[in-house]
Order: C-alpha cells, then structure tokens, then sequence
C-alpha cells in the first residue's frame, strides 16, 4: 500500500504533464533504477580491485621477489588502476615498473613510466609522491647524459621534497654528480657539502660515507690528491663499518687511483686488487667501478712493464664498459690500451685505437681524456716516423691543455670561494638558532613555574592514587603467589612421577640380569659341577668324560661370551664411561672375530660370507663392535635353516658407515619387531632349539647408542632378517 502511495506521489506530476497515453514517465523510472545499480555495481567492483591492487603492491615490496615476478605484478596493477582510474593504484603500478627496468639499466623506457608515475602522482595532492617519481625521473636523465634535465628535475624534487630530509640528502648528492660531471665543481662542493651535513645530522651513516666518498672524488679531478685522501679515507671507514660493499669498492678503486696519480705504486696496487677482489668476492653489479678498477690495474701494470697483465686488465674493462654501453669508461680504457700499444711497438693498431677513443670525446665533455689521447698519439706518429703529423698532434695537446691548466685554476679558486661562502653560510644560520635558543629558554624558564604548581596538585592526586593501586596489586600478588606454588607442586608431582617410572625401568633391566645370571650362567656351569663330581666318584670313566668334553667347551664359550657382554654393558652405564677408539681392517677384524663362531655355523652347513672391502679401514671401539657383531651373526646362526648363507656388508654414506648383517633364516613379524630393543623381548628357541637370553639385542642397541650410532631391523616372515648399525664418520 506504502509503496503505491510513494509511486503515485512521484509519477502522479509526470501523468499530469503527459495526459495522453504516453508512458514516457515508465521509461524515466526504469532509466533511474538502473543508473542506480549500474553505480553501485561499479562501486562494489572498484572497492574490490581497490583491495587487489592495495595487496599485489605489497606483494611487489616483498624481498624474495625477483625481477621477472615484480614486473608481472606492475603490469597487473596497471591494468586494474587503468579499469577504475585509480590514481594511487597507476603511480604505484608505473613507479614500481620504472624500478625494475632502472635495475636492468633500461634507462629511456625506465624514464617514461616515471613520467607517467608523476601525471598521476599530481592527482594525489602529494608532495612526497611528486618528489620520489621526480627523483628517479632525474636519475634517468643523469645517465642519459642529459644533464641539463636532470639538474630541472632535481632542484623541483627539492621544492616538493622538503619533508623528507632523507630524500633531501640524496637529492643534494645527485646534484653535485651532475654539477661534477657538467664541469662546475664551486656548485658541485655546494651540494655535496649540504648532503653531508644532512647526513651527518641524521646519523645516515651510508649517505654520509657516499658524500665523503664524492668529496674524495671532486677533489681528485682537481688534482689535490691529500684532500681527496683524506675524505676517501672518511668514507672507507664508514662503508666498514656499515658492511656496504658497493660503497667500500668505490673507496678502494678511487684510493687505489690517487695513489697511481701520485706514482705511489705499491699503495696503489694494494687498494685496486682489493677493490677488484672484493667486487668478485660480492658478484657487485657496479660494473662502471669494476671497468675503472681493471683500467687502473691496467695502468699500473704498465708501469710496472708488465704488457700482458696490462693488456688482460684493459681489455677485460673495455669489454665491461662495452657491455653495459658505458661511454666514458670505454673511452678511458682505450686511452690506455693506446700507451700499452705505444710500449710494445703495435703502432698502426695504436694509432686506429687512438681514432676511436678521440671519436667517442666529441660526444664528451672531458678534455684531460682527450688531451692523454693527444699525447699517446703524438708518441705513435713519432715512432712511426711521422713527424709532422705528430707535430700538429702535439700542438693540439698542448692548446687543450694550457686551456685546461687554466680551467682548473679557476675551477679550484671556484672550489676554494665556494667552500669559504658555505662555511660562512653556517655561521650565521649557527647565529640564528643561537638566537631562537635563548628565546626558547626564556619561555620554558617561565613555564617552569607554572608547571611546578601543577605538579605539586597532581602530585597529591598521585599519592592516593598510589594507594589504591598498591592495594590493588598487593592482592593481585598475593593470588599470583597462589597460583605459582600451586603449578610448583603439579610440576613436582609429574617430576616424582618420571623418577618412579625410571625407578621401576632400572628394577626390570635389574630383574633380567638376575634371570640371565640365575638361568643362563647357573645352568652350564652346574652341569659342569655334575659332570666332575661323577669323574670323581669314578662313576664317570675318562672315554665318557671325553664325549663331553665338546659340549663342556661350548658351555664354557658361551658362558664366557654372556659374562664379557654383560660386564661390558655394565661399565657402560657407569659414569665417566668413554669409548676406546682404535684403527681396524674392518674385513680382517671381522674375520677373526667370527672365527669362533663357525663350528656354530658348520654344525648347520652354514656360510659365513664377508663382502667387506679388504681395503676399507674406519676407527671404531673394538670391544663393543666385537661385542654387537659376534650377537648379530649368533643371531643370524641361530635363527637359519641348515645350508643358507650369512652375509656381511658395509655401505658408506655422507656421514656414516653402515654395517649389515643378512640372513636367510625364518624372519619375523612386526610385533616380535616392535619388542626386540625392550626388556619385554623373550628369548626364542632357534631353528635347533638352540636357546638364549632374549636380551642380546637390547644391550646391542643400546651400544650402539653409546657411540652416537643408530639400530636398524628390516625383517620379512619366513624370507629372513637384516640387522644394521650405524658408526658415525666423527669417530675418525
């Protein structure tokens, strides 16, 4: 009825404005339904892909993710953002995009998805956003030698960036490179003067060991090789302590380089093989440092006459710098390679090497390169004998480098004026804050007694709240307390309960040495006492007592065999008990320690068969692996029908030998499987009715326990059993 009513209250001025039969007010009521759920599909699908986006970005972030997986994520997320227009959703897609090519050196198509980062990134009204796609934007520009876009790029990061003085640091860093690189070293040390203030204030130990490492640089270029020392020194120091290995071969390749400059050759030799070795050890993809590090070795080798080293380094550094498309790193090894030539008399090779690198200094901005070039040319043309060619080369040399001298003149006065301005430029923002310090102490000394007063009332406030809290805790202790005793007495209680459970463990090993003593040891030794009593009431003549004889011996054996193992397992379980480890032939010691066992064996026409490696020898305990092999093979005996053979073998794996024992006897089933290493295991009559303790395998395993080895049973019902023990490889 409700619903009527509402239909004709919105429709009712429709049917008055269209009286005809006309339905057109039905057609703008569907047209309004369905604008609203189409919206409102939309919005659930944006608030779901919103979520999706939000995760695959984290996803990105993760630090197992390769480069390949980070990609396919960008491109979901861009796809999905592009969808929706989700702003957020394509600068996060395009920025991380950027980051995997700018990692795979792919400058140009690195540089257009930062510059679709930052379209987007104006949308978010987010100044940090803005800064870090600018940032990358300009990075890409630096190495696309386009130093003029970079620095634009840079000094607008600086505008957008000024909340994050991380960000701000390396900003001031990237600016000095292409100050540097540009040739303007007075604004080049402005820059890196400030990234090392801010740096140092941040306590940002890796920013402030590249700044020094700049520093060490700029003032290297400049030829004031002790200033630059001294800030290269800075910066090792740091990049040790810090672990940063990138960092640290920066520092040994540029130390390594000053001291060639000042011909200290051994110093200089022990900081590039350093900064090569540490590179190699690392597998650092810095390849511009690796390429200048072989071209300096290359150098210094070729001072010290030593051409094929030389020739090894550069061409190593050539083939780096052309690989990874490093203009300037190329041209500097080839200046180089134009020396070495020069030494070994390769001059028609010297003198094309020399056109190339002269070719790739059009495209440069670095005339102490050319210049060398120059030099090293005017040298090949002298050898060849072409003097006026090598005249007119000299000449070139000499008008570039008298331009030069007196542009580093004027490039260290620049450094020199700029240093003094930046200091003077602390100075009074030092004044400054001096200032706004004493005005802050004059507030807070006032303050001081405002909150005095107020601390005193809170004080009060605060003794009887102490109180009541005591009494609060003091109860809350007090059932603590409780509860704590309480747990002591059940832990107690379990504690008592696992002393009788070994108690009553240790009365049955008890129960079955008295049993083997009173059965087994009473028993042959008896019938022993009975037959030398009848020999000496003469009911027993000598031919009788000699039938016996044999079966007198085997008692005699066997009882001696029992006692041996079980005084030896007893020492075993006595404190102090250590393992007598001894070198053996295993195939020979095996041999005689089952030599005794084979009239057992003959009784049964059974074989004996060691496949032991007569060469193999591992350390063992005598006594105890005599003890559990002689149990195994009576074992073995015992449980095989006549005319089967028993095998011994040794397997060697990673971290052990394992010795195995094999027969073809009458096996077992799982349970007599499960109870032979426990006190519940009951001897079992042989094939013969031969009789035993039921305990042999149980001081066995336990032996074998001792010497950190493992027990190991493999058994099929009526096919036979296969006994094994491990000996750890430690042991040798």
């Amino acid at each position: 009825m409700r619903n009527k009513q509402i239909h004709n209250l919105i429709f009712k001025p429709l049917k008055a404005l269209f009286p005809t039969k006309f339905t057109l007010y039905r057609l703008f009521f569907f047209l309004v339904v369905n604008f609203f759920i189409v919206n409102t599909a939309n919005s659930y699908n944006l608030q779901k892909d919103t979520v999706t986006i939000n995760n695959l970005i984290k996803e990105a972030k993760a630090k197992k993710k390769n480069k390949k997986e980070v990609f396919k994520i960008s491109e979901d997320v861009i796809a999905l953002s592009k969808k929706h227009q989700y702003k957020f959703g394509l600068f996060k897609g395009y920025f991380l995009q950027g980051n995997v090519l700018l990692d795979d050196y792919q400058y140009t198509k690195a540089l257009k998805n930062f510059q679709l980062a930052y379209e987007n990134a104006k949308f978010l009204k987010s100044d940090i956003s803005e800064a870090e796609a600018l940032f990358n934007i300009a990075y890409c520009y630096q190495y696309l030698d386009e130093t003029t876009k970079a620095v634009d790029a840079y000094k607008k990061c600086l505008a957008k960036g000024k909340q994050d003085t991380l960000l701000i640091a390396d900003v001031h860093t990237n600016l000095g490179v292409s100050y540097d690189y540009s040739g303007d070293y007075g604004k080049a040390i402005v820059h890196y003067l400030e990234s090392y203030t801010l740096n140092k204030a941040l306590k940002n130990n890796e920013g402030l060991g590249t700044s020094s490492s700049n520093l060490g640089q700029l003032f290297s270029t400049l030829k004031i090789y002790d200033k630059a020392i001294y800030y290269l020194k800075k910066s090792e120091a740091i990049a040790i302590s810090l672990k940063d290995t990138a960092t640290l071969c920066y520092a040994y390749e540029n130390l390594g380089a000053n001291y060639l400059s000042k011909n200290e050759l051994l110093k200089a030799k022990f900081y590039l093989e350093k900064a090569l070795k540490l590179a190699k050890a690392m597998n650092l993809q810095e390849y511009e440092i690796v390429s200048l590090t072989y071209s300096n070795l290359g150098m210094l080798a070729i001072k010290n006459k030593a051409f094929d080293k030389a020739e090894a380094y550069l061409d190593t550094a050539l083939n780096i710098a052309n690989q990874k498309s490093l203009t300037f790193h190329k041209t500097f090894a080839l200046t180089h390679q134009i020396d070495l030539l020069n030494k070994q008399n390769k001059l028609e090779e010297a003198e094309e090497i020399a056109q190339k690198a002269l070719d790739l200094c059009r495209n440069t901005n670095q005339t102490p390169l050319k210049v060398n070039i120059l030099e090293f040319l005017k040298e090949t043309y002298a050898k060849q004998g072409k003097f006026e060619k090598a005249f007119n080369t000299q000449k070139d040399a000499l008008k570039l480098e008298k331009s030069l001298k007196l542009e580093d003149n004027l490039k260290q006065v620049a450094v020199l004026i700029a240093t003094r301005d930046y200091d003077k430029k602390k100075q009074i923002e030092n004044l400054i804050k001096n200032q706004k310090q004493k005005v802050l102490e004059s507030k807070i000394l006032t303050q001081r007694y405002t909150l005095g007063f107020v601390v005193f009332i809170l004080m009060i406030l605060g003794i009887f709240t102490f109180i009541s809290v005591r009494n609060q805790q003091l109860q809350k202790r007090i059932n603590e307390d409780l509860a704590q005793k309480n747990h002591e007495i059940e832990i107690s209680r379990i504690e008592l309960n696992k002393q009788s459970q070994a108690f009553s463990d240790l009365n049955n090993h008890k129960d079955q040495i008295f049993t083997i003593i009173s059965h087994d040891l009473r028993k042959p030794i008896g019938h022993l006492s009975s037959v030398l009593e009848l020999l000496e009431n003469n009911i027993l003549d000598a031919d009788d007592f000699k039938s016996f004889i044999p079966q007198i011996s085997k008692n005699v054996k066997d009882t001696s065999e029992i006692l041996d193992s079980l005084l030896f397992w007893a020492k075993s379980q006595l404190k102090g008990f250590s393992l007598k480890i001894t070198e053996q032939n295993l195939f020979n010691f095996i041999n005689e320690k089952t030599a005794s066992l084979q009239p057992f064996a003959k009784e049964k026409n059974i074989s004996i068969i060691n496949q032991i490696n007569p060469e193999v020898k591992i350390k063992i305990d005598a006594m105890l692996s005599m003890i559990i092999i002689r149990n195994l093979v009576l074992n073995a005996i015992k449980f095989s029908d006549d005319n089967k053979e028993i095998i011994i073998q040794l397997e060697e794996h990673t971290n052990h030998f394992e010795l195995k024992v094999k027969d073809s006897g009458i096996g077992m089933s799982q349970e007599q499987i499960d109870n032979l290493f426990t006190t519940k295991n009951k001897s079992t009559l042989g094939t013969k009715k031969e009789k035993g303790t039921g305990l042999g395998l149980y001081f066995c395993n336990d032996l074998v326990k001792k010497c950190g080895g493992e027990f190991k049973v493999e058994s099929v019902l009526g096919q036979g059993s296969t006994f094994s023990f491990t000996i750890p490889k430690y042991l040798s």
